[in-house]
């Protein structure tokens, strides 16, 4: 597990998502909805990007 920093980047990006999916859950209209719910989108295409990064650097090993 040569990217272990990627899972931990990953793991507070996802805490980060679910955050901002309870402030949009709260926050009812407005900016504090929309910035929430872009706030979990950032968070999960972080991931996706962390996931292909990883994956990349594991096939060049081989």
């Amino acid at each position: 597990m040569t990217n272990f920093s990627n899972w931990i980047l990953g793991f507070c990006a996802a805490i980060m998502g679910v955050a901002g999916l309870f402030v949009a859950s709260h926050a009812g209209d407005g900016v504090g909805y929309w910035g929430g719910l872009a706030i979990f989108l950032f968070a999960v295409l972080f991931v996706f990007f962390l996931i292909r990064t990883t994956l990349d650097h594991e096939e060049e090993g081989h």
